[in-house]
């Protein structure tokens, strides 16, 4: 039954406090007149209600929010039996070809024959993905009803089910529980599916809320209720029909659907259309052609479709059916298939090197994970059982207790010789590992502008096209030609000015470039996306593994012994009679793993540098003893003899406190072998250590000491440790701030964080070429800044700001620019021990001209998202290092920084990268696991140098579709205008004549024209251009389109001048030859030719035009060949032309002079007027980025003239950190130019004022159940 109140127990409810407060207490003689007006009340109460929950179910359409930037807008539509009827009438009139326009565009076949309709009545629902306001996508979807009525084996056709347990299940309810709250029993409800998401309708709330798991509203307790019994074979099949198998199913669509598809895009159809007319006219040679070249089209998109499906399937998808311990009612265990999991389940974890299938919350033990899948980082990740606590699960604060699909458990611990126990929450997609999948395969949406403008361009020629039809219609029937060659002639044109060859020639210079990246170890499985890498901009990277190897190097320490800090030590082990050498055995997360320590690789150098071995003892109960297994560490026994006088050969880790990134920390609890007392050790970052120490233990010169290491790129940690008085009993429930105060000073730990051999010298290319950069990282943030002021991300003139969150999540966190200011000249008086550094006036007061970059983490990302969406814009374009951010928040920075107008390239090697990869206008995956699948290149090399390759031969490639797309419409528009004129006197180009134009020059330039290498020099600091619907393009195009038709005029009228001229009179045995067709004929060859070379750039994006061997030799070839053809041809050639040669040969040569005045002219124009001085000059003189459409150019401008936005808080010394150690508002302390500083007084976001403000601008597989989940939900793979 529903949690929500029936409409009758409200009714009661309402009328009794109605009466209640109208009659009050009166005389008992006064009950029958009470209880009729009670009556009547209750009657209308009643029938308010019926009013308002008609009301309600009236509904026609529904707004979901389906992520912070996206909204779902869903409306009803049913069965219309006459519109279905007309549409099919409409169909065979047509001849089919309505339907495949509703092929096209399913949501117009929706409207053609169904009707809209209230959502509870609706048996088809329209789905608006309204991504950003920006971008709509259209899903028709159909609902389902599900029931325990008619069910049978067959329905659960991907497992093997007892008919007698399906009988056992019928007319039984089915729990569901919905995103919004409504949790339910019922025999029967409505569905359907989007995107891989389950929408349910809910009836008590009449509208359609989202399928979740069992981590949305319920008690930890409950999680830890029958926790000895499982869920009955019953109630599991029941659950299953609700959330479907736990599988997750990539579609693999057969080579014959996906050659039907690709047949039925618009473009092939419109290829089927020419070839059909070509063939009327008997124009063959062209049309095998043109079949040919669609052929090679078709062929390699189904092949590219089809491996990246099977790439997909293979390396994602989890079709593997392993099996699982499941735990029944009975108490019994039992083996099942993984696929047959449903939340609910409990499971029996193995106990080590196993793969989770399911997202779960650990019940009872300890277990060992790899998140690399999550996190990207390969360090063990050690969870601990859910706390049966009266509180609501919430995954982000049980994080530490959930185990998730993907992961690999490296390590259980059982509690004596109980197995280790984790209730299922989330199955299939809606795990997180599903859901990540769900993203590779619905990426939001991101046009390219060369894409959306080509298309653009082609309806340009389309209008073009008709009024030459209307034109050549009237002007022929005008003449009295018949109407059968008056049409012919009429289509004809159409596929004169939009060229059928457009697309393969298109694709010449991306597969060029395609193949000289995969000779670089680069390699490409969507070449739509090589053009898109020319316009990059912005470069993404993730730091580890990508930016830098993935550990780190002990380099050694610095003791500090009474408040004084002594000589650095590389040789840890002569330190072992100082309190630092025992915090840097005891203070780590360290575990052992067949024998090898795991862990953060930080952690483990610092242990391995002591030369003792650690040790793990059996693990006590937790529920007995309340407290944690301790872990041992103690020297090894080759050392032990030597060691026999030592006072500590042993210390045991009773207590362990994580390490989390808002605290920058992590705490232990140790007792040392045979000692009463206990001692706690925090380790983290030095600002932290040294606001959480007694003042008297830290020594004075900390800061220069930090200063010195820290700007070498070492990555530095303090140390400290205090006494804990409580015994043993008190031990394991001190709270973390009760052990984390008054530490003492031991010193700091040195260690280096390596980069990647070509790391720095490739960014500082990329900057060099106007590439803003941006550090994505799962790190915390001191390690991204050390590493971005190393490799050059952040250079020393750069002021970092660190924007920092702080407050209760419930109320509105207040945002808090960080300053940390520092100069070269920074000294210390030994007096006061005050910084000589510029102070918070004279920045400010120069700030128009500070070249300041934000720094922040992903909580607080989360909170600028969420409270102040005014800031995002801004924080992303000065933004430069963004740390602990995990797989979503790394998408989301993505899209914003597209939607700010950035051509964005993420690079990154985990499986966490693999949303951002996908999302980006370009991803490079240096690993071939998961992100390979998301992102359109793979680079062999895993480091970073593959960037600038893949945006050199990127920007190489769009020049080259640029070039080739303005030759494609030049030479279709220069055909056109030679048609046209020869028109005028009912004559044409012979058939030969368009065979030696299309095929030996046209298709000849086009195959060559992409063979011209990349520019290798410095990339560009300007990227090309991406629209073709410019102001640039298209001066460049029409200037040498009239200069073609004026040289094409001349050359039809001046040979009309000649003595020997003879107007045109058609003959059946030549009907085209002429003097004017032998004119502009000659002409228009040369023209092709010319428009060839002028639209062949070179530098600074390709190389010249001479290096391409193969395009220069066709170039002149042709030349000679076209010149011969003009002067001199051979009988032969004359005959098969058609040609009707001058009898003298001063116009032939005239012919040639016209040629190369035409090219003189148009090669003037291109490189001189267009290039150098429109683009070069007048472009850059009327570039103003305050009016720029790119927002980012905006708001950059903005923000460099705003003098009041953000206002910065004062900077503190040293001396007065350590006074104020109990201070509460000085967190998130961070460097900038690796220096501590620690700031007070911060300014909030929301105080500035007078700043400006900126505006926020089917599958043949099912998964789940067969004929429940997921259903024809189509993916694009390209």
């Amino acid at each position: 039954m529903c949690r929500a109140h029936s409409s009758t127990s409200s009714v009661d409810v309402k009328c009794d406090v109605a009466v209640a407060v109208q009659f009050g207490a009166l005389h008992t003689q006064d009950k029958r007149r009470i209880n009729e007006e009670k009556e009547q009340v209750k009657k209308l109460l009643t029938d308010q209600l019926k009013v308002k929950n008609n009301a309600k179910s009236d509904v026609l359409w529904q707004k979901i929010h389906s992520d912070q930037n996206e909204y779902l807008y869903i409306y009803g539509f049913e069965k219309s039996l006459l519109k279905t009827i007309i549409t099919y009438v409409l169909y065979i009139l047509s001849i089919g070809w309505i339907r495949l326009l509703f092929h096209w565009y399913p949501r117009l076949h929706l409207y053609a024959t169904h009707r809209k309709c209230t959502l509870n009545r609706a048996t088809k629902i329209l789905v608006i993905d309204d991504y950003q306001g920006e971008y709509k996508s259209y899903f028709v979807r159909d609902v389902k009803k599900i029931s325990t009525k008619d069910l049978s084996a067959q329905s659960f056709a991907a497992t093997i089910i007892d008919q007698d347990l399906v009988e056992k299940i019928k007319d039984k309810k089915l729990k569901i529980n919905l995103e919004n709250g409504t949790c339910c029993e019922i025999y029967e409800y409505k569905a359907f599916w989007c995107k891989k998401k389950c929408y349910i309708w809910d009836a008590t709330k009449h509208a359609f809320s989202r399928l979740v798991g069992l981590d949305n509203g319920t008690l930890c307790s409950n999680f830890h209720l029958s926790c000895s019994n499982g869920l009955s074979k019953e109630e599991q099949l029941l659950r299953r029909i609700v959330y479907g198998n736990n599988d997750i199913v990539i579609e693999l669509q057969s080579i014959g659907v996906l050659l039907l598809l690709e047949v039925l895009n618009p473009f092939y159809i419109f290829q089927v259309f020419t070839v059909a007319l070509w063939l009327a006219e008997g124009y063959y040679y062209y049309t095998i052609a043109i079949i040919l070249m669609s052929l090679f089209g078709i062929t390699s998109t189904i092949i590219q479709t089809r491996k990246n499906q099977l790439n997909l399937r293979g390396t994602i998808a989890s079709s593997e059916n392993v099996h699982v311990r499941v735990l029944r009612n009975t108490g019994i265990f039992e083996n099942i298939s993984s696929k047959e999991l449903v939340p609910g389940d409990v499971i029996e974890l193995p106990k080590h090197q196993a793969t989770l299938i399911c997202d779960a919350v650990l019940l009872t033990g300890q277990c060992i994970l790899n998140e690399s899948m999550l996190t990207g980082e390969s360090v063990p990740v050690r969870k601990t059982s859910l706390p049966s606590r009266h509180v609501l699960y919430d995954a982000k604060e049980f994080t530490h207790h959930t185990l998730y699909s993907g992961t690999t458990i490296i390590q259980t611990k059982y509690h004596g010789d109980r197995p280790a126990l984790a209730r299922v929450i989330r199955t299939g997609f809606l795990t997180n590992r599903g859901g990540l999948i769900a993203a590779i395969l619905y990426p939001p949406p991101a046009d390219f502008k060369f894409d959306k403008d080509s298309y653009k361009f082609i309806g340009i020629l389309a209008f073009i096209a008709i009024l030459a039809v209307i034109y050549t219609v009237i002007t022929k029937v005008s003449r009295g030609i018949i109407a059968s060659d008056v049409t012919i002639k009429a289509l004809d044109i159409i596929t004169i000015v939009i060229p059928p060859a457009l697309p393969a020639a298109m694709t010449v210079g991306k597969l060029y470039a395609q193949a000289r990246l995969k000779h670089e170890r680069i390699y490409c499985i969507n070449n739509k996306v090589i053009n898109v890498s020319g316009s990059v901009n912005c470069a993404c990277f993730d730091k580890t593994g990508t930016l830098t190897e993935d550990g780190l190097d002990m380099w050694g320490v610095v003791p500090c012994t009474n408040g004084v800090l002594g000589e650095a030590e590389t040789n840890i082990s002569k330190l072992k009679d100082h309190p630092l050498f025992k915090g840097m055995l005891v203070c780590h997360s360290l575990t052992l793993i067949d024998g090898e320590l795991c862990g953060d690789p930080l952690d483990i150098k610092m242990f391995e540098s002591t030369k003792w071995i650690l040790k793990e003892s059996d693990c006590i109960d937790v529920n007995k003893y309340n407290a944690i297994a301790p872990v041992i560490v103690k020297l090894p026994e080759s050392n032990f003899t030597e060691n026999i006088n030592e006072e500590i050969s042993e210390i045991g880790i009773i207590q362990q406190y994580q390490f989390l990134s808002s605290l920058q920390r992590m705490s232990v609890i140790v007792r040392v072998l045979g000692s009463d007392d206990f001692k706690a050790y925090t380790k983290g970052s030095p600002e932290m250590i040294i606001n959480l120490s007694k003042t008297e233990t830290v020594p004075n010169d900390i800061s220069l000491v930090l200063e010195r290491y820290t700007r070498q790129g070492y990555r530095v940690i303090a140390v400290g440790c205090r006494t804990i008085s409580e015994n043993s009993a008190e031990i394991s429930k001190l709270s973390r701030e009760a052990v984390e105060r008054e530490l003492e000073f031991l010193g700091l730990v040195v260690l280096e964080n390596r980069l990647k051999q070509p790391t720095a010298s490739v960014i500082t290319e990329l900057k060099e070429a106007n590439i803003r950069i941006v550090m994505i990282t799962g790190d915390n943030i001191q390690t991204a800044i050390s590493v971005a002021k190393e490799c050059g991300i952040l250079s020393m003139e750069e002021v970092v700001v660190d924007v920092t969150s702080m407050g209760e999540e419930k109320d509105r966190p207040k945002i808090f620019f960080n300053l940390n200011l520092q100069s070269q000249s920074s000294r210390l008086n030994s007096r006061d021990q005050v910084f000589a550094t510029p102070t918070i006036q004279d920045v400010e007061h120069g700030m128009v001209n500070c070249n300041y970059r934000f720094a922040l983490t992903g909580q607080t990302w989360q909170v600028l998202r969420e409270h102040y969406p005014d800031l995002v814009d801004r924080i992303c374009v000065r933004g430069t290092i963004f740390a602990r951010m995990n797989s979503d928040q790394k998408q989301q920075l993505i899209m914003e920084l597209m939607r700010l107008g950035y051509y964005v390239v993420m690079c990154g090697d985990g499986a966490n990268d693999c949303g951002a990869l996908r999302t980006a206008h370009v991803g490079i995956s240096l690993s071939e696991a998961e992100s390979s699948v998301a992102s359109p290149f793979t680079s062999k090399v895993s480091d970073i140098s593959c960037v600038p390759k893949v945006i050199r031969e990127g920007r190489a490639a769009l020049v080259t579709s640029f070039g080739i797309f303005k030759f494609m419409i030049a030479y279709s528009l220069t055909e056109f205008l030679s048609v046209i004129i020869l028109y005028s006197i009912d004559s044409n180009l012979t058939d030969f004549q368009f065979l030696f134009i299309d095929i030996c020059l046209i298709v000849n330039f086009a195959f060559f024209f992409g063979k011209t290498h990349a520019y290798k020099k410095k990339l560009s600091k300007i990227t090309p251009m991406t629209s073709l619907i410019g102001f640039t393009p298209l001066l460049s195009l029409t200037l040498h389109i009239f200069i073609i038709m004026v040289f094409q005029v001349i050359a039809y009228y001046a040979v009309r001048q000649f003595p020997w001229f003879t107007p045109f009179v058609p003959h059946s045995d030549n009907p085209y030859g002429c003097y004017e067709n032998y004119s502009v004929y000659c002409v228009s060859m040369f023209q092709y030719i010319t428009i060839a070379i002028i639209f062949s750039r070179g530098k600074p994006y390709r190389r010249p035009i001479y290096t391409n061997s193969a395009f220069i030799s066709s170039i002149c070839l042709l030349t000679l060949i076209c010149v011969y053809i003009t002067v001199y041809p051979a009988q032969w050639i004359e005959g098969a032309l058609q040609l009707m040669l001058p009898p003298i040969y001063d116009w032939r040569f005239i012919i040639l002079v016209l040629a190369v005045a035409n090219f003189l002219i148009c090669y003037f124009v291109e490189s001189i007027i267009i290039e150098r001085i429109i683009e070069n000059t007048l472009k850059r003189r009327m570039h103003k980025p305050n009016k720029s459409k790119k927002r980012y150019l905006k708001i950059e401008y903005e923000l460099k003239n705003c003098e009041n936005w953000p206002k910065f808080g004062e900077q503190l010394p040293i001396s007065s950190i350590l006074r104020k150690e109990n201070e509460q508002n000085i967190t998130n302390i961070t460097r900038n130019n690796h220096c501590p500083i620690n700031i007070k007084n911060n300014r909030m976001a929301n105080e500035f004022s007078n700043s400006i403000q900126l505006p926020r601008k089917e599958i043949s597989e099912k998964n789940g159940v067969e004929n429940l989940g997921f259903e024809h939900d189509q993916v694009s793979y390209i």
